[in-house]
């Protein structure tokens, strides 16, 4: 039997142009909604077809003195990684702050320590990685307000099963390792793994051994080390040769990530990191022992006492605060 392959061609044809006109849609709507939040109004993609309202007052940011003015062109996301187990519940034990400048279309990275000691409204003072199991990321963002005058627009969370889901199906990724590393791990027979400086082609469970090891390093190192697995894995997800499995990616992204962005709001993320060939224009920020002091409370646990006006520093830098 013969078939017609001028029909074949003309029904291919059409849906080659829908895309094309999506495609462009979609970057017309992104670029409109980067006008708008360049001129400080709230919302992201979606304050495309939402109604300005007035904000209700703050409880936590409204007269407090250590709030934070920030530009209305700079969104936020907190990444939190949890160490959820069914027995015991979860503390979110990464605490990453992404920060994209809409002018430039750069970002910045700021981690948390998680034994910041800080005062959870309702709860009283307590470690900063327990504000989510006590309520939410309702706490975590008042909580954030309340001691460094900071609500961050947008939250994501994974936790550490879905951390490694994302890498494997990304097939590994080839981390900057900055510093030689060696800790207790359980990828060998010895219990011991050892890494050196340079780029460093990690599977996941190399990755996750990476970003947890805590028996011989300290929390600060461990910010280090999450923000170099972060850049890799954004890194290899946008790398031309990579975007034939950005599919899969974002769909394991979407199985495993918990966050109130919506699909149009990631979007308008992603279309700043592509302009970046050899990787996103990404700066990282530490908050180190001399902005958080390591401590004991009365009850005799080791903790962080931060120095807030010190940390506000940093964080103005982070959020491009004048």
């Amino acid at each position: 039997m013969e078939y017609s392959t001028r029909n074949e061609s003309k029904r291919r044809f059409p849906l080659g142009w829908i895309l094309l006109f999506i495609s462009l849609a979609l970057v017309i709507l992104a670029g409109l909604s980067i006008n708008k939040i360049r001129n400080g109004q709230p919302g992201f993609m979606t304050n495309l077809w939402e109604a300005e309202t007035n904000p209700e007052p703050d409880a936590y940011l409204d007269g407090n003195a250590f709030f934070l003015p920030v530009p209305g062109y700079v969104k936020t996301v907190m990444l939190l990684g949890s160490d959820y187990q069914p027995t015991i519940g979860f503390r979110t034990d990464v605490m990453l702050l992404v920060a994209m400048n809409t002018k430039t279309s750069r970002f910045h990275l700021l981690s948390f320590p998680r034994d910041l000691w800080v005062s959870i409204p309702g709860v009283g003072p307590q470690r900063l990685n327990t504000a989510m199991p006590f309520g939410g990321t309702e706490l975590l963002s008042d909580t954030l307000a309340l001691n460094f005058g900071i609500r961050p627009d947008n939250f994501a969370m994974v936790d550490f099963d879905g951390f490694k889901h994302i890498i494997d199906v990304m097939g590994g990724i080839d981390v900057d390792v900055e510093k030689h590393m060696e800790d207790e791990c359980w990828l060998n027979d010895t219990g011991w793994c050892v890494i050196e400086p340079g780029r460093q082609y990690m599977t996941a469970g190399d990755a996750f051994w990476y970003v947890r090891a805590r028996k011989n390093t300290s929390d600060f190192d461990r910010n280090r080390r999450q923000h170099e697995v972060i850049k890799a894995m954004v890194s290899k997800a946008l790398r031309p040769t990579e975007l034939r499995n950005l599919g899969r990616v974002l769909q394991a992204v979407n199985e495993t990530v918990e966050t109130d962005l919506n699909i149009p709001d990631m979007f308008l993320y992603v279309v700043p990191f592509s302009k970046f060939i050899d990787g996103p224009d990404i700066t990282t920020f530490q908050i180190t022992p001399n902005e958080a002091i390591p401590g004991m409370t009365d009850g005799g646990a080791s903790v962080l006492y931060p120095d807030i006006n010190a940390i506000q520093a940093i964080i103005r830098q982070a959020l491009w605060i004048e």
